[in-house]
């Protein structure tokens, strides 16, 4: 009987083996991604790319045994959780409100050591955080909820007097992006049109994945590229004409003063 049990057992074991879980992760729009918005000091980008963002972004890791069911189907349902609760993924589709609200929830879950969880921690042990990790963690993530660093609320401005110096890549997107909008060879389908949000999407994307610029000229370049990605997905989205029309022209202004910021 036990032996007969047991063969059930490993049948079941091996049937379900033929159950695999979808580890495609969705597409990562940077310009929607918490650190990129945000823009942390490296270490802290670091910290939370290692221990945050198995769970809670786009950016998904499946180690090994999520090869092996019923395991798997457990690991993806924590990071299904995990993404519902929060996703830097999508941070900035996020409203003020429940932005506010995150960042006082991660303080209190690193606060009380209840993130990452014990059960991640067991098999990555590099995510766990040493005390100084910890403390500086929690630094920026008090500051980031008291404004400090609202990079989206800031303002432009010149760097004592002069402008900031942007890499050629940047400048290079810049100009590319100024070429989309003053084409105007589409016809007036809204169709044909919304093309044009996705071409400037992209060169925005790009911007952002060859950007080598730091400190205060790479906070300031983000203050000046994130009010574009709003109106972008406008362009891209919107079903009426003269909607269009009035945000490309918003857009069309914006990117021609780069050049009083930027050489």
């Amino acid at each position: 009987m036990k032996k007969k049990i047991l063969l059930a057992i490993v049948a079941i074991l091996v049937i379900i083996q033929f159950f695999r879980i979808d580890k495609t992760n969705p597409e990562v729009v940077l310009e929607n991604d918490f650190i990129t918005i945000t823009n942390p000091p490296e270490e802290i980008a670091a910290i939370l790319k290692t221990s945050c963002y198995d769970c809670h972004s786009y950016e998904t890791k499946y180690p090994w045994y999520t090869n092996v069911s019923p395991i798997a189907w457990w690991v993806k349902d924590h990071i299904n959780e995990g993404r519902d609760e929060l996703n830097f993924s999508e941070w900035a589709n996020y409203k003020e409100k429940r932005k506010k609200h995150k960042l006082e929830e991660c303080i209190e879950l690193v606060e009380e050591n209840e993130m990452p969880l014990e059960s991640y921690l067991i098999t990555h042990g590099d995510a766990k955080l040493t005390e100084t990790q910890k403390t500086e963690l929690l630094n920026w993530l008090h500051a980031e909820f008291k404004g400090k660093k609202k990079i989206d609320k800031a303002e432009l401005s010149l760097n004592d007097g002069a402008k900031w110096q942007a890499n050629k890549a940047t400048t290079l997107g810049i100009a590319k992006m100024l070429e989309i909008v003053n084409d105007n060879t589409a016809d007036n389908q809204i169709t044909s049109l919304n093309g044009k949000g996705e071409l400037l999407e992209t060169e925005m994307k790009l911007i952002f994945e060859k950007c080598d610029m730091v400190g205060e000229s790479h906070e300031q370049l983000h203050t000046f590229l994130l009010p574009l990605v709003k109106k972008f997905r406008t362009l891209r989205e919107t079903t009426n004409v003269e909607e269009f029309y009035s945000t490309e022209k918003e857009i069309k202004n914006h990117l021609e003063n780069y050049t009083n910021y930027f050489e």
